[in-house]
């Protein structure tokens, strides 16, 4: 075909798309809503899911489409693709069914698998896979089948022909305790090959025929997603993007030292939002910093499922953005990441608008997922109601029943972002016009060229299906992908490898020599697995054949690795590691990698730097604070119970888990950016009143414990009281008490149920938290 002829098409293709005759439901709103903007901010009419396409406003060059709405799905919460291109959808059909959350017990919850027959991009049938779930909350495509999690239960399950086969269950005490928003979810598939979770200190992978569970780092509240590299990003409600700044597991190692840098790292520190609407129907909305005077969100408050784009239908520079979800105020947020080493940071890429936001205020995005034609996917819950009831505030109550968001449920909706581009781009068709994939007939040649594949799900599922397969007769292909230039192709080939358990020295050596930083530090990572293996002393080796390469990321990576191998030969491993403390030893970064290595070992680390003239004092202070904790906690302290007492403690163990452990952590060491620690407080083991009076009313404001002021951001403003709540009964918070005033290293008196119900009779009229100004005068 000439390119007059091209031109030719392509103009027509652009005119056409300009009079309207396209096959997609697509908007781009200008105005032309369903509803005058009085309507839609006050009464929060139900739309179709044709008139909810017009309350959206884009990011010009974009357009968003219909995927899939109700009937065919219900009160979707998460998604997963197929290799065939398909969706796999759990619906929470019981979350909220009104605002007493009465039913939410009841089995309704379901699996189904979405095809798109026609191809035209849009969803046309349903089918159910599983039923009778109570708030599943997890779907995920693994080896022939899918793992999902219906608490306290993991299960995997195997696809026969699109009905449940063998079912095994992986963990049952994947999500115990917690209510809906503080249980476990966002399953993903790492790079690394082990399957990582939100709001959760547990990973799961498949090795040696059986399925495995490992503790990890406990990671952020809802949604999950990774970069090219594998790290992990994440979030809290009020917080829209943490992430860990090295590899999983790698700050775990020493137990009496706690990471500020490299784990849980504030990644976007611009916590501010941009509704399009009035957004007072959230939880907190009464109190005065929580709204504009137009009554809009100021801040993140209910942060949804993240996502990296690592697709290849938008433009190189939306590579690697961070795209985070605020169901609260019916927008999609867009981030720029920027690196610098082996730091991060991520900065909003626009001031005062959005990438994406609704005039729809029953528009719930909860999660975000790339697709394999490389667009971006938006669930989309639509409701109402989206704040559970456990911390359902009386305002939020008020709003909910003037406004009319109770009902209907049982709704839901799945987009699509696309790209629209330059009219050439629009010549090329539309996503939909691309063929499905159909990755389970690929042949191992086909999978590992698709290990460059320009769009990151289709080297996720191609690594992925090589494992499981794990033919050793493809291991000379994947060992010649390491000798290529793709730097992603690379370090997919390594972890396919690895996978494999086909991680011998030579092919470590082959890899360590390339150019890219990443890429090394990928291989040193990888060559983890030798450390406990006769080719251990070999691999140590070759890691001194990159000691001298002065890349940050090499460095970095090389002190963490280090550690897994001071049980081969702790003289040579302490004599490199002290080496680099002393010449890298001012980076926040390598100090808390040093630290992590030589657990158990501080001592020979000090001693090492105090004969060196360089004077390292972060460094020191982190080695003996560890010292230091090790100490504190082999100190043992007796709890004198009585046997009621201790059946309170049992009781307020149960409770304090469901409740308070998604904040302050089952160790009760708080977690940033949440709450302040329970472990050791003063707020804990003193007067009983001043606690009673926290957990009825709730605290605001700064808080000073163990000697440490906790404000925001390192906390969240308010920890809300359960007062209200008439489940907690003063029986239930006299026994939460009684555990986290005997639990860890705390020893008080037990809490009366008695003098809980004189202070809630005492305190009835207030309705506002109390300040620590006021409980400590």
């Amino acid at each position: 075909m000439s390119k007059v002829w091209i031109l030719v098409l392509g103009i027509a293709v652009v005119c056409l798309s300009f009079i309207g005759l396209r096959d997609m439901a697509v908007f781009e709103n200008k105005g032309d809503q369903p509803y005058p903007d009085s309507v839609l901010f006050h009464n929060a009419p139900v739309l179709s899911p044709v008139e909810a396409l017009g309350t959206f406003q884009l990011e010009k060059g974009f357009r968003i489409e219909l995927v899939a709405s109700e009937p065919l799905i219900h009160d979707p919460i998460a998604m997963d693709f197929d290799t065939r291109g398909r969706i796999w959808v759990a619906e929470m059909q019981g979350y909220m069914p009104d605002i007493e959350g009465q039913g939410e017990d009841q089995p309704t919850g379901r699996i189904v698998i979405l095809e798109d027959q026609d191809g035209d991009g849009s969803m046309d049938t349903s089918k159910v896979f599983l039923d009778g779930l109570v708030l599943p909350r997890v779907v995920t495509i693994a080896r022939g089948g899918i793992l999902y999690a219906a608490p306290p239960n993991l299960w995997f399950v195997e696809n026969i022909d699109d009905r449940p086969g063998k079912k095994i269950l992986i963990d049952s005490a994947y999500a115990v305790g917690g209510n809906v928003e503080h249980q476990p979810n966002g399953m993903m598939r790492g790079l690394d090959n082990w399957f990582y979770n939100a709001k959760s200190s547990d990973r799961y992978r498949f090795q040696n025929g059986e399925w495995v569970k490992e503790d990890t780092e406990f990671r952020g509240q809802w949604g999950i997603t990774q970069d090219n590299y594998g790290r992990l990003y994440y979030n809290t409600n009020s917080n829209q993007l943490r992430g860990d700044l090295v590899p999983p597991n790698m700050m775990g190692r020493n137990p009496y030292f706690t990471p500020e840098v490299s784990v849980n790292r504030e990644i976007a520190q611009d916590q501010r939002v941009y509704p399009i609407r009035p957004t007072p129907g959230v939880n907190r909305g009464y109190k005065e910093e929580t709204l504009d005077s137009q009554q809009k969100l100021v801040h993140f408050t209910a942060a949804g499922g993240p996502v990296i784009y690592r697709g290849d239908q938008f433009p190189s520079a939306y590579q690697g953005n961070a795209f985070v979800s605020e169901p609260s105020a019916n927008l999609i947020k867009r981030n720029i990441i920027k690196e610098n080493g082996p730091y991060v940071e991520a900065v909003q890429a626009y001031e005062g608008k959005e990438f994406l936001a609704s005039l729809d205020e029953r528009f719930r995005p909860v999660n975000l997922y790339n697709g394999p034609d490389g667009c971006l996917y938006v669930v989309d819950m639509y409701r109402g109601i989206i704040q559970h009831k456990t911390y359902l505030t009386d305002y939020l109550k008020s709003q909910i029943r003037h406004r009319k968001l109770e009902e209907p449920i049982g709704m839901g909706r799945i987009y699509r972002i696309v790209y629209e581009g330059s009219w050439f781009d629009q010549l090329m068709g539309s996503p939909s016009d691309q063929p499905k994939p159909a990755l389970e007939k690929a042949s191992d040649e086909e999978l590992v060229s698709y290990l460059s594949h320009p769009n990151g799900w289709w080297r996720d599922q191609a690594q992925r299906l090589l494992v499981e397969r794990n033919h050793q007769s493809i291991v000379p292909a994947l060992r010649e992908v390491l000798q290529g230039d793709h730097t992603l192709a690379k370090i997919h080939a390594l972890w396919t490898l690895e996978g494999m358990g086909m991680t011998d020295p030579d092919m470590i050596r082959e890899a360590m020599a390339a150019e890219d930083p990443k890429v090394v530090a990928t291989a040193i990572r990888v060559a983890e697995r030798n450390a406990r293996d006769e080719t251990a002393a070999a691999i140590l080796d070759i890691y001194e054949t990159v000691a001298d390469r002065q890349d940050p990321l090499i460095q970095l990576q090389l002190a963490l690795s280090l550690g897994e191998f001071m049980d081969i030969d702790s003289t040579r491993v302490m004599d490199r590691l002290q080496a680099m403390a002393i010449k890298q030893g001012e980076d926040p970064l390598m100090q808390e990698a040093l630290v992590s290595s030589v657990a158990g070992k501080e001592d020979q680390l000090l001693d090492a730097l105090e004969q060196s003239s360089v004077e390292l004092p972060a460094l020191t202070a982190f080695l003996n604070e560890a010292l230091a904790n090790a100490a504190l906690k082999n100190q043992l302290k007796g709890k004198a119970l009585t046997q009621e007492e201790e059946a309170q403690f049992v009781l307020g163990k149960t409770l304090y888990e469901e409740t308070c452990a998604g904040c302050h952590q089952e160790n009760g060491e708080g977690l940033t950016p949440i709450a302040p620690p329970l472990a050791g407080s003063e707020w804990v083991t003193g007067p009983d009143s001043r606690l009673i009076s926290i957990v009825l009313h709730g605290l605001k404001g700064p808080v000073s414990v163990r000697g440490k002021v906790y404000q925001e951001p390192e906390v969240q403003p308010v920890m809300p009281g359960l007062k209200d709540n008439p489940d907690y009964t003063n029986e239930k918070l006299a026994a939460i008490l009684t555990y986290i005033r005997n639990a860890w290293v705390n020893e008080a008196e037990a809490v009366d149920p008695a003098t809980v119900k004189a202070i809630r009779e005492n305190t009835l009229e207030r309705d506002e938290p109390f300040t620590a100004q006021e409980l400590i005068p």
